[in-house]
């Protein structure tokens, strides 16, 4: 029989040490959320590419995309999300309490779709 720790006690959770935080799911929310609004910066050619979003009641988000390999195979290139586009973005929100970050699955720039995650939608 399993023996759980006692009450008040806190187990620790051993990972794999190669696992990045972001796979073991503990940074993001599992469910998908839905955000519109308008590209106002873009960093998709730094080391961690991110775009900056503005929604509709005007609150900055920070859209993590995925990496600058698979951004360059969906054709998601620095030219194609200028400030002043309109984007829709579905991804995973951060568990952090006030802070308005969004980890990317799937993008429509101007119209564009970009799966940034393969069958993350279905």
């Amino acid at each position: 029989m399993t023996r759980l720790p006692e009450p008040g006690i806190v187990a620790p959770r051993f990972l794999p040490a190669g696992l990045p935080k972001s796979a073991r799911g503990d940074e993001f929310k599992p469910h998908l959320m839905e955000l519109t609004g308008t590209v106002t910066d873009n960093y998709s050619t730094g080391s961690d590419p991110v775009l900056c979003v503005s929604d509709a009641d005007g609150r900055n988000w920070t859209v993590e995309l995925a990496s600058r390999v698979r951004n360059a195979e969906v054709g998601l290139s620095r030219a194609v999300a200028m400030p002043g586009d309109p984007i829709r973005v579905i991804g995973h929100r951060t568990r952090r309490f006030g802070e308005q970050r969004i980890k990317a699955v799937h993008l429509t720039i101007a119209g564009r779709g970009f799966a940034l995650v393969e069958g993350a939608l279905g």
